[in-house]
């Protein structure tokens, strides 16, 4: 029986305006009032997430995200940190050195702010065209306390640059750091060891879950570790060919209300048939 739902934001419950669909979010309220834990679960920090907290109504302290693509995990409401992963200003020193030398711009993302540093001259940053409502600052990465905690760090440029150089990116890259890409234009960089699957499971020792009463789902490459840990692992009509994969499930897209659906057919499917 499932007991917690992990749901990715972007491409999964929110539609491409980035709004939630009211069958999406009545469905969700369903699971909750009877009884079923719901968690977003996403590479955004919590700040970035409150209105679909509070669109969802669980913007309490008995409801928890995992953020930061599992490197976060905090009660919603009070902000209290119930896990947590970070990486050091020196982690982030040796990643800004590479993307500098491929011309691709470096943000780090921290609990309360993403911090900038200087970009190539013809690639800047785009990570504020998408998380516009974060404090965005500009750093020299001299100018930082060497003790500064980051979450992750963020390549977001033009998707033709960022494939053109990929490949370029060394081995030890990939070696000492989690790496993925959440979107064609976005590549993210994580402590070892963080990913959204060691998300959902911290989640679920909080509250006490086997994996087999969790189900997760999402559309994109961030969310493989997830849907490779969970007992019930759903993908969006719209998800990429290879995320689909691993899908127990494939549901509706994220314009036509999948997530609703999802949980229709697992959480209700039974006690109403």
């Amino acid at each position: 029986m499932i007991e917690l739902i992990a749901i990715d934001l972007d491409g999964t419950l929110l539609r491409d305006d980035k709004t939630i669909s009211e069958g999406n979010r009545a469905m969700v309220r369903k699971a909750i009032d009877n009884g079923v834990d719901v968690a977003i679960c996403t590479g955004r920090p919590l700040e970035a997430i409150q209105q679909f907290l509070d669109i969802l109504e669980t913007n309490t302290s008995d409801h928890y995200s995992i953020t930061y693509n599992g490197g976060l995990v905090v009660e919603n409401k009070t902000g209290k940190v119930a896990s947590q992963v970070t990486m050091s200003m020196a982690d982030a020193k040796r990643l800004y050195d590479v993307m500098a030398s491929l011309e691709l711009p470096l943000e780090a993302v921290l609990i309360d702010a993403v911090y900038q540093f200087p970009f190539p001259e013809n690639h800047p940053g785009l990570y504020q065209e998408t998380m516009n409502f974060l404090p965005f600052k500009q750093f020299d990465m001299d100018n930082l306390d060497p003790e500064t905690a980051i979450f992750k760090v963020v390549v977001n440029t033009e998707t033709d640059h960022l494939m053109g150089v990929i490949d370029q990116i060394p081995s030890w890259v990939y070696e000492d750091f989690e790496v993925m890409r959440s979107h064609p234009f976005q590549l993210e960089i994580m402590p070892k060891g963080v990913d959204k699957g060691t998300g959902v499971s911290h989640l679920a020792d909080i509250l006490e879950l086997t994996k087999d009463q969790v189900m997760v789902i999402g559309d994109e490459e961030n969310d493989l570790a997830m849907l490779k840990w969970a007992g019930t692992s759903v993908v969006m009509a719209n998800g990429r060919p290879d995320v689909k994969e691993l899908a127990d499930y494939i549901t509706d897209s994220n314009e036509n209300d999948g997530v609703a659906k999802a949980i229709d057919h697992f959480v209700f499917f039974e006690t109403d048939n």
